[in-house]
């Protein structure tokens, strides 16, 4: 059974779309990457799966059950925008949560002192930074199955995101099923096993990082510039008097016999990352339309 399944899931505000057609799953020990533009449902999808929102059509499940109270003891949620209430203790604002949501609250101290966070300071007290790591413990204390993050990431020093990577990775080992939303595309792709594309409360894609990188997307610096290199995947980027830079994606062997044919300068052959290959799809996908 899958830990989160979501199904043509569609959410209507009025007339206006949130969401009109997601679909996606994560399995126990997964760790997927929700990724997508501003605007593209992210949120609309993650507040559904909390229970904060209620669908239109669809499925929509955490665990085989439909989200709301029950299936919330076994999640972690931490939302992109958090309010606490500001006179109240690091501690106390932990315990509050916990005692609201029923769950317990037994690694409270674990997590602070991995995270760095002070849990006798009093929450308006704290940088919105330090305010990001009580969304994080809020949603790691009760050891869930579940985890559902919502830029996370944003907000956080270098060395803190890197133990929160540690932790998520502690927690896929452990079994828990993570949903990370994210614009950060380095982030994703450091941490994630797959990921989810959406536009237009679409799904585009869901696939692993791997299979991605593995798809052999190259860009191609060349200098001289040539009027033309005729081969199939070669696609020119840009070009000035003295440079080209193309865009390739098939076996590495047909480019260099391709460009063997050309008095070259230089030429420089590099991989493109994950972002590169996001804004790739995104495109492909808007000249569609």
């Amino acid at each position: 059974m899958m830990a989160i399944h979501v199904e043509n899931l569609r959410k209507y505000y009025g007339r206006a779309r949130g969401v009109e057609e997601a679909s996606f799953s994560v399995a126990p020990g997964e760790i997927l990457g929700f990724i997508g533009p501003n605007g593209a449902g992210k949120t609309t999808v993650i507040r559904v799966l909390a229970g904060l929102l209620n669908k239109t059509a669809g499925v929509a499940e955490i665990l085989g059950k439909l989200p709301g109270k029950e299936a919330n003891r076994d999640v972690g949620y931490m939302p992109g925008e958090i309010a606490f209430y500001r006179e109240l203790t690091v501690r106390e604002q932990l315990l509050y949560l916990a005692r609201v949501r029923g769950v317990d609250a037994e690694n409270i101290d674990v997590l602070a002192e991995r995270l760095d966070l002070d849990l006798n300071k009093r929450v308006c007290e704290l940088s919105t930074g330090n305010r990001k790591k009580i969304g994080i413990i809020a949603a790691l204390m009760h050891s869930p199955h579940v985890l559902i993050f919502d830029e996370p990431t944003s907000g956080l020093d270098p060395l803190i995101q890197k133990e929160f990577f540690d932790l998520l990775r502690a927690e896929k080992r452990k079994g828990a099923a993570i949903l990370l939303s994210s614009h950060i595309l380095s982030d994703v792709e450091k941490v994630c096993d797959r990921v989810c594309l959406i536009r237009d409360g679409r799904t585009l894609f869901s696939a692993p990082v791997a299979d991605l990188k593995r798809e052999k997307f190259k860009r191609v610096h060349v200098t001289p510039a040539f009027a033309e290199i005729n081969l199939p995947g070669l696609t020119l980027e840009t070009r000035d008097n003295n440079h080209a830079i193309y865009r390739y994606k098939g076996d590495i062997n047909p480019l260099l016999a391709a460009l063997s044919y050309y008095r070259l300068a230089d030429v420089k052959i590099e991989d493109l990352d994950l972002e590169e290959i996001f804004i790739k799809y995104y495109r492909e996908e808007e000249g569609n339309d």
